[in-house]
């Protein structure tokens, strides 16, 4: 069987064949890394705004026919809301008061609060966390502690299993449940 590739000149004969009419961009083949594009490179690492288009307004790639660059009036453009205006007849920039941003910061002069407070922490935590602490000193062990309070009164809490669930929403109605059966004849 003949080869599938095709049968390209040797004869230094420049023949219709695709090898010597090279694309002038690479083709980008399946299974490669970036853009699946086919079509000429551009590369904007040296051209300001850059890829992101920070500054689009100001691109150096928009370019009229009357004048080499930007428009005059986007030069030193930043972004930032000015604080004043240029003079057309003097071309001079004039400050004006009322464009300058002004911070307004409240007085708190003999306002009492507290320079942090914790959103976190409960009175109630507290309270329930100082006595159980108590207790424990009292009895000398938490084991010890844990046997003489309740379980509301613990800390930190037991764990929530499913015997707990089951002994505070079913074991009352399952055991008086259960009276009643075994007092029946």
């Amino acid at each position: 069987m003949a080869s599938l590739n095709p049968l390209v000149q040797v004869r230094n004969v420049r023949s219709l064949n695709h090898y010597y009419f090279k694309a002038p961009w690479p083709f980008v083949k399946n299974r490669s890394t970036g853009w699946r594009k086919i079509g000429p490179i551009t590369i904007e690492k040296s051209q300001y705004p850059g890829q992101n288009r920070e500054f689009p307004e100001i691109s150096p790639k928009f370019k009229t026919k009357t004048e080499a660059g930007n428009d005059p009036r986007l030069r030193n453009y930043t972004g930032v809301a000015s604080t004043g205006y240029t003079d057309p007849e003097t071309g001079k920039f004039v400050p004006v008061k009322e464009m300058v941003p002004e911070l307004v910061v409240p007085d708190l002069t003999g306002f009492e609060l507290k320079p942090y407070v914790s959103f976190r922490t409960d009175v109630e935590i507290e309270k329930r966390r100082t006595a159980y602490e108590k207790k424990v000193l009292e009895k000398g062990s938490e084991e010890a502690a844990d046997l003489a309070t309740s379980e509301d009164e613990r800390w930190p809490p037991p764990p929530m299993t499913s015997k707990t669930l089951f002994d505070l929403y079913y074991a009352e109605a399952v055991r008086a449940a259960w009276k009643k059966k075994q007092n029946e004849p």
